[in-house]
């Protein structure tokens, strides 16, 4: 459960709105309210310049990605991919002092999509036969702090290197 005051950096995954909408359709409470798709990078992240940020997502090239390999959790449902891999080593070698999740998985959790936290046995078995690949073009990196709730606090491109 986040904090006040803690931060995230994420992937935006717009795509995966429809998936996401599907599922909280079927079970309300599993899909956090106004999420459309993304995949975390960092959680809980660092305090960071915005310039920082910016010129590592500068020499970001934008990823194509089809998020097609479910992951199953105990209370937990998720589509990943191999593409990610080098993507998340990337931006996560930027801040190599921030374990993902308070090394909550292990040194170096997989990136993923979450389709539901919170879930019992039956409801992520039948999560996971709803989940359909989500192909997306992976294009920004976005801050998020959370007070009472999310918010984004600064966007920032993938310019490749340009």
């Amino acid at each position: 459960m986040p904090q006040p005051g803690q931060s995230a950096l994420i992937i935006p995954v717009p795509t995966a709105a429809p998936l996401l909408a599907r599922v909280a359709a079927r079970y309300p409470d599993v899909v956090r309210p106004g999420d459309t798709g993304h995949v975390t990078m960092l959680y809980p992240f660092t305090d960071v310049a915005p310039a920082e940020l910016a010129a590592v997502a500068d020499d970001i090239e934008p990823v194509d990605v089809v998020l097609d390999r479910v992951v199953r959790e105990p209370g937990f449902v998720a589509l990943t991919a191999d593409a990610l891999g080098p993507l998340t080593a990337k931006i996560r070698g930027h801040w190599p002092e921030v374990v993902p999740y308070g090394g909550r998985f292990g040194p170096t959790p997989p990136a993923h999509l979450t389709l539901a936290m919170g879930v019992a046995e039956e409801e992520a078995a039948d999560i996971a036969t709803m989940a359909t690949p989500v192909s997306a073009r992976l294009t920004e990196l976005w801050l998020l702090r959370y007070d009472t709730e999310w918010r984004v606090t600064g966007r920032h491109a993938f310019r490749g290197g340009r």
